[in-house]
């Protein structure tokens, strides 16, 4: 078989090619705020497969040494199903008509049949970040129907936007491409950047679905290369919900394929055998230059979205189609799940005592609800409900050293988490005050560094302590730990002359939290700010 270009012709009867080697351009480019200006251009290597063929092995080369589908190790390059979509066990597939079933695609007569895959594998057992992965997805008439995107960023998290053609396409698609969307943005990828803004993606289909196809001898095909064109665009200053200007602009586009085979693989790897380990290193020194050279300050991550049927709000439907995009959160934290543990524990105990049934729903659609129950059925006599955005609802709960304290700091300043009643809240977390007894050691130590300015009482024995001396040396050890890693990230900060954008300072929420209990104007600057552009640059020499 010869290649010239991108079209084949096969000198027999044979099956098109269902696994294609890309080779691509990216190009990226920022464009505001207009001093801040900057551009690059690099190549990358990546795979375009058809999912079924992936998962059948019938793309494995060299006995799966080569490439492989299904682990990591033992193959210079392949593709599991851990790093995608959800963090449900099972195929790629599975999860993939997981995520179309929970927004109603799958509702109707219309079927998934496969879906061209377009990520880059492993190398060596390394799996580096895929930015961007996208899935072409065919009907069983193998007509294109949907194109997921898929996105992480470097903090292990994930966002799918699922776009069907011809539902809510902008009416003329850019010169060169097949579609466009146009939507708001929801997740999380550049520290540069805030949330807000529109995305704008173009794409060029594949010339062909992934469905096999019997040619003729000198029948002409045309390898597949799509093309995947984003722009960020902020939002007005008049009306948040409307595109602004064009702040970035995202390419990829291939510039060469090949069907995947063992000899073209690896040609690649042997002309580029860094390609696969560099994107990584790039977006860091990327970010040096954004932050240290162009003078942009750093957003922090903001917790992901909740999906809508996990809000204390009325679930949504399977038939909602507008389900936030989160498929993937941070793991919990040593910290984390030490605090949920106790929690936990303590609100089994709790709901007996009080007759008040907790529920805890989080965020992240993974995490089952968890509800405690009175011990006596039809003993209920309130229901709370805990609606948070990440595990680090437990640690302030441990670490504050009163209901008054978490609620004020959790709920109302960081909004990490929100409730149903503050009543409610208040009594199950509350504490005996009626004895005037001397401060615990480990209240004491949570006490360490607030505001003497809230009028909070400081309960002598926090609601999660049990007393006991096993519980207080543990209790201690970890408080102790999380101050100092509070402390560890502002030195960090401070000796690498980084610059958080003002007001998201981490060592600052309960100065953020006491300003705004006493409703403090003067104190403005110690919460974020909006700005139009979503981007913050700051001279040299500004504080």
């Amino acid at each position: 078989m010869t290649m010239s270009g991108v079209e084949c012709r096969s000198a027999s009867v044979k099956s098109t090619p269902q696994g294609y080697l890309l080779h691509n351009q990216v190009t990226h480019a920022r464009l505001l705020p207009v001093e801040s200006a900057n551009a690059f251009t690099y190549p990358t290597v990546s795979l375009l497969v058809s999912l079924d063929a992936l998962e059948g092995r019938k793309l494995d080369l060299g006995w799966g040494c080569v490439f492989g589908y299904g682990g990591l190790w033992g193959r210079i390059t392949g593709l599991r199903p851990n790093p995608y979509l959800t963090q449900q066990p099972g195929s790629i597939r599975s999860k993939l008509e997981e995520i179309l079933m929970l927004r109603g695609f799958l509702s109707g007569k219309r079927r998934f049949q496969d879906a061209w895959m377009m990520t880059m594998p492993s190398f060596l057992g390394y799996e580096g970040i895929n930015p961007l992965s996208v899935y072409f997805c065919y009907d069983l008439e193998g007509d294109f129907w949907l194109t997921i995107l898929e996105i992480h960023n470097t903090f292990g998290e994930s966002h799918v936007h699922v776009l069907e053609i011809g539902t809510n396409e902008d009416q003329v698609p850019s010169s060169g491409y097949d579609h466009q969307w146009t939507f708001p943005r929801e997740f999380h990828v550049s520290p540069f950047n805030d949330r807000s803004g529109f995305y704008t993606v173009s794409i060029k289909r594949p010339s062909h679905s992934p469905m096999p196809v019997t040619t003729q001898f000198l029948t002409p095909y045309v390898a597949p290369r799509p093309s995947v064109r984003v722009h960020l665009y902020t939002a007005t200053e008049e009306d948040s919900t409307q595109r602004g200007l064009l702040k970035l602009t995202a390419l990829l586009r291939p510039t060469h394929a090949a069907p995947l085979t063992t000899l073209s693989l690896l040609s690649a790897l042997a002309r580029a055998p860094f390609a696969l380990l560099a994107t990584l290193p790039r977006i860091f020194y990327v970010a040096w230059i954004l932050h240290y050279k162009k003078r942009l300050d750093v957003f922090l991550r903001p917790e992901p979205l909740p999906t809508r049927k996990n809000v204390i709000s009325t679930p949504a439907s399977p038939s909602d189609k507008k389900i936030p995009g989160g498929v993937k959160w941070q793991e919990e934290g040593f910290f984390a799940r030490f605090a949920r543990q106790k929690v936990e524990l303590f609100l089994k105990v709790r709901a007996r005592e009080t007759d008040i049934e907790v529920t805890l729903i989080s965020g992240n659609p993974s995490i089952p609800r968890r509800t405690f129950s009175p011990a006596k059925t039809g003993t209920t006599k309130s229901r709370l409900t805990i609606a948070y955005l990440s595990p680090r609802l437990f640690t302030i709960l441990f670490l504050a050293p009163s209901p008054e304290h978490a609620l004020l700091l959790g709920c109302d300043t960081e909004k990490i988490f929100r409730v149903s009643s503050r009543h409610l809240f208040l009594e199950t977390f509350s504490a005996d005050l009626s004895k005037a007894l001397p401060i615990s050691q480990l209240q004491g130590a949570r006490s360490r560094g607030l505001p003497h300015s809230l009028p909070f009482r400081v309960p002598s024995l926090h609601y999660l302590d049990d007393g006991t001396f096993l519980d207080t040396i543990r209790s201690s050890l970890v408080i102790r730990a999380l101050h100092f890693l509070d402390s560890l990230e502002e030195f960090v900060f401070t000796i690498s002359h980084a610059r958080v954008v003002e007001g998201q300072e981490p060592w600052k929420q309960w100065d953020r939290a006491a300003a705004l209990f006493h409703d403090d104007t003067s104190k403005a600057n110690l919460f974020p700010q909006t700005t139009a552009l979503g981007s913050v640059r700051r001279e040299r020499g500004m504080k």
